[in-house]
């Protein structure tokens, strides 16, 4: 058979089943666009939802840490605040990008009962984690240390960033594991629930 006829024979198919052929391609087009469109803002799910709340507030473990200046500092100077505490690292990518955010939360609500801590676990202490936060900016958090990572361990971390938020009495109200923009709504929403506790 020859070219030209293969041609005709094809386009006599096309035009006999031209109405299905169209539903096909109609169809097909719509499952690529459903496959493979970013979804809607409306249809993006909270990142509040990864936000895991304890039936009860839990005791925290007794957590060695330290300041900037090498001092131990304990978990009950903060008592009467309300706690986010983010466990985070200089070689943590998401834990990097969301420290601007855990900053402008800080200063938000530096006059209103809330401690923003980044405690951060890199084994290289301090030093580290201070310049990193410096040539960041950063001025409104409070920086804890713990180069053991032993705290880590101690409130049963699976991966960084984690962030816990704790009541007033020190009682963890529950944890976000993953990356969030902390100064956003529904954290502003989260955290003045329960100030309002």
């Amino acid at each position: 058979m020859s070219f030209n006829a293969s041609l005709s024979q094809f386009a006599r198919f096309v035009r006999r089943h031209a109405g299905v052929l169209g539903l096909v391609v109609i169809v097909t087009g719509a499952l690529a666009v459903s496959l493979y469109s970013k979804p809607s803002d409306e249809s993006k799910p909270s990142q509040m939802e990864k936000f895991i709340t304890h039936e009860a507030a839990r005791p925290l473990p007794d957590l060695r840490v330290e300041n900037a200046q090498g001092e131990a500092v304990d978990f009950a100077a903060f008592e009467g605040d309300l706690l986010l505490v983010n466990f985070w690292a200089t070689w943590c990518a998401p834990c990097r990008k969301e420290m601007p955010q855990l900053d402008a939360l800080a200063a938000r609500y530096q006059d209103k009962n809330v401690t923003i801590i980044t405690l951060s676990v890199d084994r290289a202490g301090a030093p580290k984690g201070e310049k990193f936060l410096n040539d960041l900016g950063v001025k409104h958090v409070t920086r804890l240390y713990d180069a053991s990572y032993k705290s880590a361990r101690a409130v049963g971390l699976i991966g960084l960033p984690t962030t816990l938020l704790l009541d007033k009495n020190g009682l963890e109200i529950g944890r976000l594991a993953g990356e969030a923009d902390w100064d956003a709504p529904e954290v502003h929403a989260l955290l003045d629930h329960h100030l309002n506790d």
